[in-house]
């Protein structure tokens, strides 16, 4: 199922991108047809690590609450998805990974556990997983049992993983880039991995500062600021899904 996504997402993207597009162009045009496409890709391979989620807590071996009976279920959907880690979760906090069982830390502690035991679907929270220390966008799905809540089945989706598929997708050229930011302004993807988890606003740049809090204060819209010696220019838009911005920027003096 992922993979017929994914496949999806990536004949959009060279729809976007064959042709007259942005990285030969550079035209305003060109870059709302690509925030499009990022935001669409990454959305789409966030809903469907969902959808799929949903798919296996609905199952007899998930709603019985015994790992051994769910684990070939979990761990088969963590072999054809090289790009997140697979694990259930109990009302305790105590867990177990598809690849390695049972885990000595609990996921009590996560912001986000009071509100998965409680029922609420989880979509992309961000994490520093504790079972591979990858800086990660957390999906998960409750498992119910009689109405009550017994457990979630949830992943763990590397970031720097989905920021290589972004970027070979998009192929910008070179003073274009990508990026979005959680509500809280943390960088969730960029087209350099090492700025996951940054804040743009404590990077030293006031006018950076400026734009990330105009970003954050609206829906959509366009920004400039500059940034590594450069002018850049920046159209951004909300994903409904994550509520994350998703951003296009290239340098200002480059437009053509």
């Amino acid at each position: 199922m992922f993979k017929k996504c994914l496949l999806n997402a990536a004949a959009l993207l060279m729809i976007v991108v064959s042709g007259p597009g942005f990285a030969q162009t550079q035209s305003e045009a060109d870059a709302q047809s690509l925030l499009s496409a990022f935001a669409s890709y990454t959305d789409l391979r966030i809903g469907a690590v969902g959808q799929n989620l949903g798919t296996l807590a609905a199952t007899g071996e998930a709603k019985s609450g015994n790992w051994e009976k769910m684990k070939a279920l979990l761990s088969g959907y963590q072999k054809s998805d090289g790009g997140l880690v697979v694990w259930f979760v109990r009302p305790d906090g105590t867990y177990y990974t598809a690849d390695k069982g049972l885990m000595e830390v609990k996921l009590s502690d996560r912001d986000y556990f009071s509100a998965l035991m409680s029922g609420q679907t989880i979509s992309a929270a961000l994490v520093v997983s504790k079972s591979t220390g990858q800086r990660s966008a957390v999906i998960a799905v409750p498992v119910k049992e009689g109405g009550k809540v017994i457990g979630a089945i949830g992943a763990s989706l590397f970031l720097d993983r989905l920021s290589e598929q972004v970027g070979s997708a998009l192929a910008l050229r070179a003073d274009a880039a990508f990026f979005s930011l959680a509500p809280n302004g943390l960088t969730t993807l960029h087209k350099k991995a090492d700025r996951h988890f940054l804040d743009p606003r404590e990077l030293g740049s006031e006018t950076l500062k400026k734009a990330a809090n105009e970003m954050l204060a609206n829906p959509a819209g366009e920004t400039a600021y500059e940034f590594d010696n450069a002018r850049k220019k920046a159209i951004y838009r909300t994903s409904p899904l994550t509520q994350w911005k998703f951003a296009i920027i290239f340098d200002a003096a480059g437009q053509r």
